[in-house]
């Protein structure tokens, strides 16, 4: 189904305050940062439209919760590190 809801796998209250939250991939699991636009990055950077648009998305393997120390993959003892880093504004 298209619209389907990803179920939670981790619900830490230190996430809620900013763009975080995980994803799990088989038997990975990753914590996806975002950073947002503010007004002081639509004036420095034009190809930015809009307060509040995506300018990086950085996602991360992760055995455990980096705010709350919290265990997110079972019966898995090494994680391999990887990550991937995309930036959408002007600015490299």
């Amino acid at each position: 189904m298209l619209n389907e809801v990803p179920t939670l796998i981790h619900n830490c209250s230190s996430c809620s305050l900013a763009e975080i939250w995980f994803e799990e991939d088989g038997s990975d699991v990753y914590l996806n940062l975002n950073r947002v636009a503010t007004e002081e990055d639509l004036e420095s950077d034009h190809y930015l439209e809009y307060e509040g648009q995506t300018i990086e998305t950085v996602q991360i393997q992760v055995a455990f919760c980096p705010y709350c120390g919290q265990k997110l993959v079972s019966g898995k003892e090494a994680v391999v590190p990887q990550f991937q880093h995309y930036n959408f504004g002007g600015r490299r």
